[in-house]
């Protein structure tokens, strides 16, 4: 028996170093890992603000393929990094990749794409014999509105748009592999030495004697002239890709405010403005990269001096201090962490209502809540001091602010009240919020943090206004979670005979709706005075601020009517579930009207979602509604509010009918 167990033992071992083994074989690129960190430390100026490289290489790879991962040929997988310098350097391997992912046949169809599924990947060899076609459709679906296009029209577009994004990456590097001939001028060859082809660096470093040469050659005319222009016509015809990449900074104290391209960067030396020696050399190290292997040492000094050249100008003009907070924030995933951890607080936490008093156990699931609320935490407050912005600024960033702040209150819950309820709902709450947030970047396939328009990235009353609002919501959604586990803690009849564990529900709920009363108003008073201040009328709100208005409202409804004794227990889980659906409008459905400052743009695919979760929404509350006239349970404890004492009953049938 021991040696049948041991021989067992061996083969497990044998069978994972196996599989790591194929792993580690499967996972070596050509990229040593020091040159990857040495391009992803680099700084890029792309959709208005600046970042480091592997940022914009990690958006550029979800937006094609729709995830931050690819295979390359041999099937090992690349990191959005790897893919990049793949594309920039190896563009005839990057080809090949499955870099674009279609997502519906009607697509496959219109470009005579073979694949026996409705969403599949393919690679730019594949889509080359459609591109005339895909392109021409895609000027044709470019003159249709926007809410009048077809799914497959939109898709086309978007499809049109990945594709000239990467012949854009892929040609970027044409400039430095290939140098520029020196035509039969005595007057540019003097100015070079003779020699008879020169690349782009040297030409950027001459562009002063170019100019005085062109300006010459105008007055006199004769051939000198046209040998120049021609000259000229053949340095534009390089630099026809490279201007995709802003990756080199302006020379401190320099009057350009936009980061250079090579493209942009010769438009400006030939502009009669001055450039930096250390921008030139940004340029002659592209230079030698692109004539290096990537495993020699010219490439790794080369990548180096890049490095140092772009840093050191970038922080120069102080614009380098977050690209090193960003690339943390990119490295350490808060988020997919976080959701992975509150899998395993749910988890745990099921367990624990097999054993409620165990207190091992209980303590367990409280670490495990906080561990992933913590990285939430983090990853929230290091975006905002990487985009030097309050928390809230975008759809993607509510949801990661209003998770964190529903599972935080329900923490404290957990605290007043050790029923483990709250507990769990932090855990349900975070994996849905986290999914949502992780499920959102994936459908928009954008930069999470864009730079946003004056008014909302400036405006002191507008940031309050959000962020408090924003906690309403967080209030509203929380206290509809504690009522959803009434209803259907009384619909499956569970704790009959614990009459109290339906009033501490009932206490849950209310203490929340009274804190989101509170966020919630102070939130729309705000939006008023941002209002006031910005356009001189209080009520000159969007529609944003209507459905935040709704939600003051509806809470201000429900909590007088249990004050006045119209409605008890029930009625409030009832009017909390109500409230969720209210806070579902203002927070996603206005988005459909496409309008308002801060409506964050419209989001595709969220009319179904909020269609399937209303259908759900109102499921919930007609078995609310049959448990009251049907299956009541019986009073808990009694509640005194305003002076008089009433019966804190359960879902009961006067709740429906009052």
């Amino acid at each position: 028996m021991i040696g049948m167990y041991r021989r067992a033992v061996a083969y497990l071992a044998l069978c994972v170093m196996t599989v790591l083994a194929a792993d580690s074989a499967l996972s070596e690129t050509r990229w040593p890992k020091a040159v990857q960190r040495e391009f992803a430390s680099l700084g890029i100026q792309d959709g208005g603000r600046i970042k480091p490289l592997e940022t914009y290489a990690s958006v550029e790879l979800l937006q094609f393929n729709g995830r931050r991962s690819i295979k390359d040929t041999s099937g090992a997988s690349l990191s959005p990094m790897e893919w990049f310098l793949d594309c920039l350097f190896f563009p005839e391997d990057a080809k090949q990749y499955k870099s674009f992912l279609v997502e519906n046949p009607d697509v496959m169809a219109m470009l005579s794409l073979n694949s026996e599924k409705d969403r599949d990947r393919f690679s730019y060899n594949d889509l080359a014999p459609a591109r005339m076609t895909l392109f021409q459709l895609a000027n044709q679906y470019a003159a249709i509105p926007d809410k009048d296009r077809a799914t497959a029209q939109t898709q086309i577009l978007n499809l049109a748009h990945n594709v000239a994004d990467f012949e854009a990456l892929t040609g970027f590097m044409h400039f430095a592999q290939h140098p520029v001939s020196i035509p039969n001028s005595d007057a540019i060859k003097e100015i070079f030495g003779g020699k008879a082809e020169v690349r782009l660096s040297e030409i950027l470093a001459q562009a002063p004697a170019l100019q005085q040469a062109l300006m010459q050659a105008s007055t006199t005319g004769g051939t000198a002239s046209q040998d120049l222009r021609g000259f000229l016509s053949a340095i534009d015809a390089i630099l026809s890709h490279a201007d995709v990449l802003a990756i080199i900074p302006p020379a401190a104290g320099g009057k350009g405010q936009s980061w250079f391209s090579p493209a942009t960067l010769a438009e400006s030396a030939f502009s009669q403005d001055k450039i930096d020696d250390t921008q030139i050399a940004t340029v002659a190290a592209l230079e030698t990269l692109s004539v290096s292997k990537p495993d020699s040492p010219e490439f790794a000094a080369a990548a180096g001096e890049l490095h140092r050249a772009t840093v050191s100008l970038a922080t120069g003009r102080g614009e380098y201090r977050t690209i090193p907070l960003e690339l943390i924030y990119q490295k350490a995933d808060f988020f997919w962490y976080s959701l992975y951890f509150y899998v395993f607080s749910f988890v745990l936490v099921a367990i624990s209502w097999m054993a409620p008093k165990n207190k091992t156990l209980g303590l367990l699931n409280v670490v495990a809540v906080l561990i992933p609320t913590c990285l939430l935490v983090c990853g929230v407050v290091l975006r905002c001091i990487i985009r030097s912005r309050p928390p809230v600024t975008t759809l993607y960033e509510t949801i990661l602010f209003i998770t964190a702040t529903a599972v935080i209150v329900a923490l404290f819950m957990e605290y007043a009240d050790r029923r483990r309820v709250a507990l769990s709902l932090a855990s349900i709450l975070g994996v849905l919020g986290v999914f949502l947030a992780n499920k959102y970047e994936v459908v928009e396939r954008g930069d999470t943090m864009p730079s946003m328009i004056a008014v909302l990235d400036t405006n002191f009353w507008l940031s309050t206004h959000v962020t408090t609002v924003t906690m309403g919501y967080a209030a509203g959604l929380l206290a509809s979670a504690v009522a959803h586990v009434y209803v259907l803690s009384a619909a499956l009849g569970l704790k009959r005979n614990d009459p109290g564990y339906y009033h501490a529900l009932t206490r849950m709920t209310y203490g929340v709706m009274c804190f989101g009363l509170l966020f919630a108003t102070v939130g729309t008073v705000l939006g008023g005075i941002w209002a006031n201040n910005s356009w001189g009328r209080f009520w000159g709100w969007d529609p944003k601020e209507n459905g935040a208005l709704m939600i003051v409202l509806w809470l201000l409804i429900v909590l007088h009517a249990r004050i006045a004794g119209y409605i008890r227990d029930g009625g409030i889980a009832i009017g909390a579930i109500c409230c969720g659906m209210i806070v579902a409008f203002s927070w996603f459905g206005v988005n459909l009207l496409g309008v308002g400052l801060h409506s964050y743009g419209f989001t595709s695919g969220i009319a179904t979602a909020l269609k399937t979760f209303y259908g759900i929404e109102s499921v919930v509350l007609l078995l609310a509604a049959a448990v009251a006239l049907w299956r009541p349970v019986p009073a808990g404890e009694p509640e005194t509010s305003s002076g008089s004492t009433n019966n804190a009953s359960t879902l009961q049938a006067s709740d429906v009918q009052s």
